[in-house]
């Protein structure tokens, strides 16, 4: 992992993961992370539509995530973020972590429209809903570097450089990839008590509609 956000984010989760068990949302406390909590992110699933599976959508979305691309992006679809060439490996990468549970780490790049470029890394990680459901997903995505225009000129979209496919119980400072898949760059209801607790750690937007846990 490239970043301090990834690292301390995959840390905190395999924390939770009590006896290999896969943690619920209800169990993430956000002042356990708060130094990175403007890079976190919560995807939800989204109806299907005519049967055919729909990106999951950001339930919730740190400040610094949306200034990358200079949105609101709370309710959003995951998919919005990324080019159309990506999308059928973006759906495959996303279902695994949803259906088999298995964390990746997304390595993805971007360019502003003034040619200002960006590397960025993202987690993924599987939690499981109130129900005890295998369908939410834990994240963050950071840069790689912190240019100063970042939040004025915002990255049209995002590209996929590299994905892997993680053990639940990898170290971190030794990551163990099962299964990778590299791609060239293109050019271009009520709040639950977590989502209280997020309200008032200033760094996060929350989306408190959708739907049911």
């Amino acid at each position: 992992m490239k970043t301090r956000t990834s690292t301390e984010i995959f840390r905190y989760w395999q924390s939770l993961c009590e006896n290999g068990r896969i943690p619920s949302r209800e169990h993430l406390d956000p002042g356990a992370i708060r130094d990175v909590l403007p890079d976190v992110f919560i995807l939800e699933p989204t109806d299907a539509d005519s049967g055919r599976t729909m990106s999951p959508r950001f339930r919730l979305a740190g400040t610094r995530l949306c200034a990358l691309f200079v949105r609101e992006l709370r309710g959003t679809g995951f998919d919005t973020l990324w080019s159309a060439a990506d999308m059928q490996a973006l759906n495959d990468v996303t279902r695994r972590v949803q259906r088999a549970g298995e964390p990746a780490v997304i390595q993805a790049s971007g360019m502003t429209g003034g040619g200002e470029r960006l590397a960025t890394e993202l987690v993924l990680l599987p939690l499981t809903s109130r129900s005890g459901r295998l369908d939410r997903i834990f994240g963050s995505l950071a840069p790689t570097s912190r240019p100063t225009w970042i939040g004025a000129h915002p990255l049209p979209f995002l590209s996929i450089n590299h994905v892997d496919f993680l053990q639940r119980d990898t170290p971190v400072g030794d990551v163990a990839v099962r299964t990778t898949v590299s791609r060239t760059v293109t050019s271009a209801q009520r709040p639950t008590a977590f989502h209280q607790a997020l309200s008032r750690v200033m760094h996060l937007s929350v989306f408190d509609g959708g739907k049911g846990h």
